[in-house]
């Protein structure tokens, strides 16, 4: 089961989070996209490797170097992981997601993979921190688990939906057909349920892989801003918990509630839900792009806590 089978259609927006961010600051301060976590002044400027990046920095855009594309700084490098999928790698398609099930029917489950996205953050964790990892080992994960705290707080690369119907789980959605906008659940949210769309334009997946422009950088630093401004880090009362088991269950938790959500009430009052080849009504995005907001906000402040515990200079 592929998370991302997004082929053609727009660039996975959860993964436009590390677009550009996490960065080094210049006081030795990672920082995510949507979530700076100062030590020194909080400067929120992105910094050029050669300039006023501290030792720790620039050893990670080195190791970029050697190991992705020479040229690049390490924070612009989030989406590589989807870049492999579009130049048809398939090897870790695993990686990207865990079928945490939603089991509507009570029906016997399949055997989940082993190998899942909580499994590569882990493995991630550990290489960016073992002192005998190389530089282009240590280039290559940086750039999966960047890509991959993003992808767990997109709620259906923790889900599958298991029915009578679908017996073999809906694949994040990505087998849950819809009218109007999006083919299909998954493409949906990874598009923010609509409140992201017009960043689209962004390094859209399976395209030639080109610079971004200065406005497409800016409108980016806007977005991060807006976000940061919403959803504070104070709003977050498990910002710090830093468990991606805790992570998936939570994005699980997300899809039970909104993913499959309520669309509105019939003439009776009563609950009316979201079902295939159903088209998303007014209701049902206004809430799911609250929540696919919050948790691009939440994913970036935790992404950076990880960073200032694995390479901030004051350890």
């Amino acid at each position: 089961m592929n998370r991302a089978s997004t082929k053609g259609c727009p660039y996975d927006f959860y993964e436009k989070n590390t677009l550009f961010g996490p960065c080094i600051d210049g006081n030795g301060t990672s920082q995510s996209l949507v979530g700076p976590r100062p030590y020194g002044n909080g400067n929120d400027r992105l910094p050029q490797p050669e300039q006023n990046c501290p030792r720790q920095g620039r050893f990670l855009d080195r190791s970029i170097e050697a190991g992705l594309s020479a040229g690049q700084p390490f924070y612009r490098h989030g989406p590589w992981p989807d870049d492999l999928k579009a130049d048809g790698v398939h090897a870790y398609d695993t990686w990207h997601y865990t079928d945490v099930p939603i089991n509507v029917d009570g029906i016997a489950l399949p055997q989940m993979p082993e190998v899942d996205i909580i499994w590569a953050i882990n493995q991630s964790t550990s290489i960016l921190k073992a002192a005998q990892s190389k530089p282009v080992e240590k280039a290559r994960f940086l750039a999966f688990l960047t890509h991959f705290v993003s992808d767990l707080h997109q709620p259906l690369h923790a889900t599958s939906r298991f029915t009578n119907d679908v017996p073999g789980g809906d694949e994040g959605g990505n087998l849950f057909p819809l009218k109007g906008n999006w083919r299909n659940l998954h493409a949906m949210w990874d598009d923010g349920c609509g409140s992201l769309s017009k960043y689209n334009d962004i390094r859209p997946f399976g395209k030639p892989k080109v610079p971004l422009t200065e406005a497409q950088i800016e409108s980016v630093r806007d977005l991060a801003k807006d976000l940061m401004k919403q959803y504070p880090e104070k709003s977050f009362s498990n910002l710090g918990t830093l468990d991606p088991d805790f992570w998936a269950l939570e994005s699980n938790k997300l899809a039970a509630k909104y993913v499959y959500g309520v669309k509105g009430k019939d003439d009776q009052g009563r609950n009316q839900y979201l079902r295939p080849n159903d088209e998303p009504t007014p209701f049902y995005l206004e809430q799911a792009q609250e929540v696919a907001r919050k948790q691009l906000a939440l994913s970036g402040y935790r992404l950076a806590a990880m960073l200032n515990d694995m390479f901030s200079e004051k350890k």
